[in-house]
């Protein structure tokens, strides 16, 4: 045997290293806890190259101290992702963030916007000068194939207000929409992603976001996941990248120096009014009378509701919903003695669109199937007994709801749901100063109790201070403004002071808008409140509405999103919510450390965090007693806390232990980026059905020595398997549907007029970006000067 450092290491003297990927996330050398936290932030941030400081002096100088870093990193996720979605809690100012954002691309831009807000933006754009055309939501909702408006051809960004309006895949607003922004970037804004569920938030980044495009990070495919295929704790930690989503108490504590003071009234919320819209008898009468209804098959359930949602709001909107039950019933029977189901036309006569919009979405697939079961005689003679109790003249709603306007004066907004109740109130209430504004047609969308007025005339005499407007004549004045939902999104009615939800929305994303007209930034009221009206027994049960608003806030809770508003009045903040922009006081911290660097400081408990590359993506990984798990939100406030910790001596042997635990959560994610792109089970259904077509083209091709098209062809096969944006999809779709038979040249157009896929975004490699060991007591002793040796390869018995 050849003695010292000659010595031949034998085949038989090597042994395998357990663990082959602690080789590519070996730990480097130690640095200082904040260079620690630095590195690590700006890695979770998708920022390797941002700067140690902001600079507020590039933004406008319009824009509030929180609305600086929520415009820099939108900037960097519209940069990095080609959308993001500004979510901050109502009230915050959204509209001006958004416009510095697309102001400072410095391209040709575009505003998405609700009709009612058309004005309202048009106004913030001639402020500041700034040219830009608006397509209204209902233009896009008109037809899914509808030609789009010329002047968007230039648009390289498009803005996307009050962007909840697009989280159902299934109506034509979602699909023009994405139509549209194929090969540009989308800044989506709202406050209230998520309605009814998780899968509203994933529709709406899918308008810009792959659908492997967050694999590395715990979500395989954002199809799969909006179908609850995927755990929603690692759907919310995904999507947070994509969010600016800040609470008030985030902006109230963390931003408090800047050139535009941050005011904000002060939340009292009164205790629910269980109150009904007849007397006890009558209701409980009504009530057994609509649950006997049997019309409509499988829709029955989703009718009777409907009716009991207008019973619980006001008898005058419960009787207009009998009478469209009624041309239901008649439209229904002839519709069955013909053998078929309700036309597009018939079901909109029953049930207008304006009308429980998100129940119409689930109706009217269900209502007009072939072959519609003919009503029952006993469906209408309980019909007959309805009308005559719901002509009972008595309101103990509408009673209470006076007294309560007597006991507390003050500018006050009333929200019904159905347009019926809006003009009952109006009536009830003539005598005081009131106005209404209910929808309908424009002539009488609006009025005053003296008479129709357009919605522009009512909104600038009851708020003149918000919407810049002089004081309104004495005989216009105004104190209680009724309206529905209408007048719930991106208002500016804060000359208000008092918000009643006279009806309780399906939603509490609605909650939340209806608050937000009057609960903003820079009320001038000191305090401001709300009062919800609930239904008693035995409407309350039959329609358990708060047990359906209690699993809607769950789905909300999930999401991160920024306001939370629940019958009796805001919810406490959640926790976390805001790791991201807690991230971003992270990183611009000082200087930051190399990569792969680590730190030992004491602190609370013991963990360790270790953050991985992952592909393109960082992961933050918090290792406790052994067990790793993804959980960037414990990772921030443990980096947070690192900033102003003890160091400890040593460290580097815990670390190491912690990325032998993280190895197998690491394994598992690249798993699924290469699941993702390869496993045909995991494709959608347009990819499964045309890669093996494109790669037998490819084949011929490679035969006929044709290099140019084989590289093009290769490039459509690496877009097919990391998946599409929503509107890619249907660009495709379009040129299926074609009676021409398929060619290559179709899907190579279609492929060439595409953004082109990022160089990378293949790659499957995996560094230690940072680390950082947390100990109660201490770490146990490695010396520090062990950090400069590296573990090999292989090893010598």
């Amino acid at each position: 045997m050849i003695a010292g450092p000659l010595r031949s290491i034998l085949s038989e003297d090597l042994v395998p290293v357990p663990e082959p990927l602690t080789l590519a996330l070996r730990p480097g050398s130690e640095a200082p806890p904040r260079a620690v936290a630095c590195r690590a932030a700006r890695a979770l941030l998708d920022g390797p190259a941002l700067e140690t400081a902001s600079h507020p002096e590039a933004w406008p100088p319009w824009l509030a101290p929180h609305q600086v870093p929520a415009a820099e990193r939108l900037s960097r996720i519209l940069a990095r992702y080609g959308g993001a979605l500004l979510a901050d809690a109502v009230g915050l100012g959204k509209s001006y963030v958004a416009l510095a954002v697309a102001l400072a691309r410095a391209e040709p831009f575009a505003l998405i916007v609700p009709a009612v807000l058309a004005p309202q933006w048009r106004s913030l754009l001639d402020r500041f000068g700034v040219e830009a055309p608006i397509i209204t939501h209902e233009t896009l909702s008109s037809h899914a194939d509808r030609p789009l408006p010329s002047v968007t051809v230039r648009c390289r960004l498009f803005v996307v207000d009050e962007a909840h309006r697009f989280r159902n895949p299934e109506t034509n607003r979602h699909r023009a929409l994405a139509r549209l922004v194929v090969g540009a970037r989308v800044l989506l804004v709202t406050a209230t992603p998520v309605h009814n569920r998780l899968a509203d938030l994933l529709h709406l980044l899918r308008l810009f976001l792959r659908d492997h495009a967050l694999a590395a990070i715990g979500v395989p495919s954002l199809r799969r996941a909006a179908l609850g295929d995927v755990d929603e704790t690692a759907i919310a930690g995904a999507v947070a990248r994509l969010v600016v989503a800040r609470t008030r108490a985030r902006v109230r504590t963390g931003y408090v120096a800047g050139p535009v003071a941050l005011s904000f009234p002060r939340r009292s919320d009164a205790d629910p009014i269980r109150v009904g819209t007849a007397p006890d008898e009558v209701l409980e009468a009504l009530v057994t009378g609509v649950r006997s209804l049997t019309a409509g098959g499988h829709a029955a359930p989703l009718i009777r509701l409907m009716l009991l949602r207008r019973l619980a709001s006001s008898l005058p909107a419960f009787r207009a919903s009998l009478a469209r039950h009624e041309a239901y019933l008649d439209l229904a029977a002839g519709a069955a003695a013909d053998g078929r189901g309700l036309t597009p036309r018939e079901f909109q006569r029953c049930f207008p669109r304006n009308e429980s919009p998100d129940v119409q979405l689930v109706l009217f697939p269900m209502l007009l199937e072939r072959g519609a079961v003919s009503p029952t005689p006993e469906d209408r003679r309980a019909l007959a007994r309805l009308r005559a109790l719901g002509a009972d003249g008595r309101d103990p709603k509408a009673d209470a709801l006076e007294r309560f306007l007597d006991t507390h004066p003050g500018k006050t907004i009333v929200f019904a749901d159905a347009r019926a109740t809006v003009r009952h109130l109006l009536h009830r209430l003539r005598s005081r100063r009131v106005a209404a504004v209910f929808g309908g047609s424009a002539r009488e969308s609006s009025r005053f109790a003296a008479g129709v007025a357009t919605r522009h005339e009512v909104l600038r005499a009851f708020a003149p201070a918000a919407q810049g407007a002089p004081p309104p004549l004495r005989s216009l004045e105004t104190d209680v403004l009724i309206a529905t939902d209408l007048l719930s999104e991106g208002l500016n009615l804060q000359d208000a002071e008092r918000v009643v939800h006279y009806d309780v929305p399906w939603s509490p994303a609605r909650l939340a808008q209806r608050v937000g007209r009057v609960d903003r930034l820079g009320s001038p009221h000191a305090g401001i409140s709300t009062v919800t009206f609930l239904p008693p027994e035995p409407l309350s049960a039959a329609l358990a509405l708060e047990e359906r608003l209690a699993a809607k806030i769950r789905a909300q809770v999930t999401a991160a999103s920024a306001q939370l508003e629940t019958t009796r009045g805001a919810a406490a903040d959640t926790a976390g919510i805001d790791w991201c922009d807690r991230l971003g006081d992270l990183a611009r911290t000082g200087d930051t450390a190399p990569v792969g660097a680590w730190a030992a400081v004491r602190g609370e408990r013991e963990a360790t965090v270790v953050v991985v590359r992952i592909g393109r993506l960082a992961e933050a990984i918090v290792v406790e007693g052994g067990v790793a798990r993804a959980d960037p939100v414990a990772a921030t406030r443990l980096l947070a806390q690192a900033t102003t910790a003890a160091p400890t001596e040593g460290g580097l042997g815990d670390v190491r232990r912690a990325v032998q635990a993280a190895a197998g959560l690491v394994r598992t994610r690249l798993a699924a980026l290469q699941d993702a792109r390869w496993r045909a089970t995991d494709r959608d259904r347009l990819a499964r059905r045309l890669i093996p077509w494109v790669l037998s083209a490819g084949r011929r091709a490679a035969r006929r020595g044709d290099a140019l098209q084989l590289t093009a062809l290769d490039g459509l096969v690496s877009r097919l398997a990391s998946g599409m944006t929503v509107g890619e999809e249907l660009l495709l779709e379009r040129i299926l549907s074609r009676r021409e038979p398929l060619a290559v040249r179709d899907l190579l157009e279609w492929h060439a007029r595409l953004p082109p896929l990022q160089g990378d975004d293949a790659g499957v490699d995996v560094e230690l970006v940072a680390a950082l060991c947390v100990d109660s007591i201490s770490c146990p002793s490695t010396p520090s000067s062990s950090t400069s040796t590296a573990p090999s390869s292989t090893r010598s018995t």
